[in-house]
């Protein structure tokens, strides 16, 4: 297959999470018209983003073991099929059936997210892998960004009804292109050929589960993702009640960290893969996140709001290169192992954040205000510093310093790979 090939599966992939992201976060905008419609509390409104989260529990450790059985293509493709749901929501005549639809919604965003990794180990070679990853972790990112500025103005002439539907009708073109143009590459290129031939038929859960780096990115992963949703439902909410903005602006600021964490994601991608580094960029990430996130929520003057929204921006994205490239650089890894990693830390990451909207919903509810539930995530976000403090090195400069002072050693076993 032409060299090229590999950038038609990386859009491809891209646009389908991106579209993913359109539709999940586009209900943020439009909780008004939701609650209106159904007639529904502030709890039962985090429930549309909670279920998403927790399809995203149960799918990928399915997924893994699926990609497997079936082949990445075809489980991308039923992971599109399901993202789908997205434009039948519209159409639902009660609460109960739009929450049904988020679910296989949500089911199939955490399938196409845990082999987004598997995929890149087989079509990029292991210089490339930083920078797709980075691409890769701002695929929804895109999208809820763009869900953010666009939906307001755009239900304002079409209905929210209408908006969500042309929402998940792109998905419906992307599944659509995937089954077309998708493909899986013949020649794996994660860890050498013995040790994917040896692994591709023995890989199991276990394996993974010996690996301290499954839990340890598991949970470094929860904080940031716990954040992020809780601040994605409820800060324009937030906002609004606190300080007295209106729907647009607050939706505006709350856009402003998903738009800054796009090309701050790209440039950590870049450095990521020039310094040869990993763990700096997690523990910074996670340092700068709890102090701009606290000034996310406390500060009211828009000027400082703003700032705020930027080191949060850079925050949540300067880590993500870094954080799912390692998993990829352990020894013996191969694609059968990321997927079944990543299967693991997604579920586990969303076992925590699912609760967040609700729980932050659930305190607005109790305390008349948001900061509460919002304050209490923000201290969360702390456990990716632990996480960065406690994963080992595994970029190329590490190795090479390694190989300076200790004349190099042989590669793990990656049931046990600590590097």
């Amino acid at each position: 297959m032409k060299p090229y090939y590999r950038y038609v599966i990386e859009t491809l992939l891209f646009l389908t999470y991106a579209a993913f992201g359109v539709s999940w976060i586009a209900v943020t905008p439009l909780v008004g018209d939701l609650q209106a419609e159904f007639g529904i509390n502030s709890a039962q409104l985090g429930l549309l983003n909670t279920l998403v989260a927790v399809a995203k529990v149960v799918a990928p450790i399915l997924t893994g073991l699926l990609a497997i059985r079936i082949g990445l293509k075809k489980a991308i493709l039923l992971g599109s099929l399901c993202i789908c749901f997205a434009a039948l929501a519209p159409f639902s005549p009660n609460f109960g059936w739009f929450l049904a639809s988020r679910f296989m919604f949500g089911i199939g965003g955490a399938m196409v997210v845990t082999l987004l990794g598997p995929m890149t180990m087989q079509w990029f070679n292991a210089k490339e892998r930083p920078l797709i990853n980075a691409f890769n972790n701002v695929a929804v990112n895109t999208g809820i960004t763009i869900t953010l500025f666009a939906t307001v103005p755009l239900a304002s002439l079409l209905g929210w009804r209408h908006t969500l539907l042309v929402y998940g009708l792109i998905s419906v073109a992307l599944c659509v292109a995937w089954a077309v143009l998708g493909r899986e590459h013949a020649a794996e290129t994660g860890g050498n050929a013995a040790a994917t031939a040896t692994n591709k038929a023995n890989v199991t859960y276990g394996d993974v589960w010996r690996m301290p780096e499954t839990w340890i990115i598991a949970l470094g992963f929860a904080g940031p993702l716990a954040l992020y949703l809780a601040f994605n439902t409820w800060l324009p909410r937030h906002y609004m009640e606190a300080f007295g903005m209106t729907k647009a602006a607050a939706s505006q600021f709350t856009g402003l960290f998903n738009l800054v964490g796009i090309p701050t994601a790209i440039a950590a991608g870049l450095l990521t893969q020039k310094l040869g580094v990993r763990r700096p960029f997690i523990i910074g990430a996670g340092f700068l996140m709890v102090a701009s996130a606290f000034g996310m929520i406390l500060f009211r003057h828009p000027a400082l709001i703003m700032l705020s929204a930027v080191g949060l921006g850079i925050a949540l994205f300067a880590y993500v290169a870094p954080l799912f490239t390692i998993p990829m650089e352990l020894p013996g890894a191969t694609p059968q192992h990321v997927s079944l990693m990543m299967g693991t830390v997604f579920s586990i990451a969303y076992v925590f954040s699912s609760l967040s909207p609700v729980v932050a919903g659930f305190l607005r509810d109790l305390t008349g205000s948001f900061l509460p539930g919002l304050g209490t995530w923000a201290f969360f976000s702390l456990a990716l510093a632990a996480a960065g403090m406690l994963l080992p090195e595994t970029g190329p400069g590490a190795k090479r310093e390694a190989a300076k002072t200790e004349g190099g050693t042989g590669s793990l076993n990656p049931a046990n790979a600590t590097t």
